[in-house]
């Protein structure tokens, strides 16, 4: 081969790279976002946590869809509620949002699900509502039956089978990663719920920064009914992460991923509380593994950590 087809060869496979480089990039970007609202309680039903408790639950499942960007409603919680009155008495159904396109516009998130829930005996109906901002007049509703005998893993099987009916179909690969043996009962879901209104109201007000421990009531009781529930474990490390107690948070999240070795938010956790605590190393650990979960690249999971870890330097 002569120096000019080498030198053309490898002209066109740089081009060849850059463009791959190019498209991943747009793809990462035009990913569309969906949010999960908390459930309120139907006319009906006395209010308890279980509507967060559920919440928690779906946005755990969608964050590994890897046709949606990652996102998580804490990340928003501030912007779309005026105060913790305002979340509280929207969870409690006594208010509602405003105009959801509008938002939906501001915030630039395309997908925005809610719902209700209604309790009987060891049953809950639910009743599931996605908004497609960008195509308001469509009614993507569905009611499941969610039994906690099974570890919640038909409910999570029939929610996905609705999400592909509503255009957002997630792979089988992706599916199989969300449907970890849940191990918490009708209770358990409450206090979970109950522990979550704890940490979104720490967002607009810091009350568990001042005694965390005492904040961690409804996590300790939940823990106590459900010790091996991967959610309230998770929920716990993030609850210590924010009140800045990262060896404490380590343990709960370590447990999480023990208990549901794919499960995005607590591998998160563990590299955030890493990046904290200026541990490189395991900082990229736990980096890598959350990007395998949602299939994205290693060297960009790689230099975040080293960029934030930099920056905090």
């Amino acid at each position: 081969m002569t120096i000019r087809r080498i030198f053309i060869f490898f002209i066109f496979f740089l081009l060849f790279i850059l463009n791959l480089a190019a498209s991943s990039a747009a793809e990462g970007k035009s990913k569309n976002k969906l949010i999960v609202l908390p459930l309120q309680p139907e006319k009906s039903q006395e209010y308890d946590g279980t509507g967060l408790g559920i919440h928690f639950l779906l946005g755990n499942v969608v964050a590994v869809h890897t046709g949606l960007k990652e996102f998580w409603f804490g990340w928003r919680l501030t912007k779309i509620f005026k105060g913790k009155n305002h979340l509280q008495a929207y969870c409690k159904g006594n208010e509602q949002l405003p105009d959801i396109a509008t938002l939906g516009r501001e915030q630039k998130i395309r997908y925005w699900l809610d719902g209700t829930y209604k309790k009987k005996e060891n049953i809950i109906f639910v009743t599931l509502n996605l908004f497609d901002v960008q195509y308001p007049e469509k009614n993507n509703t569905i009611q499941i039956l969610l039994d906690t005998g099974d570890h919640l893993i038909k409910f999570r099987k029939l929610f996905l089978t609705w999400l592909e009916t509503c255009g957002l179909p997630m792979s089988k690969e992706q599916a199989a990663k969300v449907v970890w043996p849940e191990k918490i009962t009708i209770d358990g879901l409450d206090f979970l719920g109950r522990a979550l209104d704890t940490t979104y109201q720490d967002y607009f007000s810091p009350r568990l920064a001042k005694n965390y421990m005492e904040g961690l009531e409804w996590f300790d009781k939940a823990l106590a009914l459900c010790p091996e529930s991967y959610l309230i474990h998770d929920l716990k490390g993030w609850a210590l992460y924010k009140n800045k107690a990262y060896d404490e948070a380590l343990i709960s999240f370590q447990t999480a991923v023990e208990l549901n070795e794919n499960g995005l938010g607590a591998l998160s956790g563990m590299m955030w509380c890493y990046i904290y605590l200026n541990n490189q190393e395991k900082a990229i650990e736990f980096s890598l593994a959350k990007a395998d979960t949602r299939n994205e690249s290693h060297e960009k999971a790689s230099a975040l950590v080293v960029k934030k870890i930099n920056a905090f330097n």
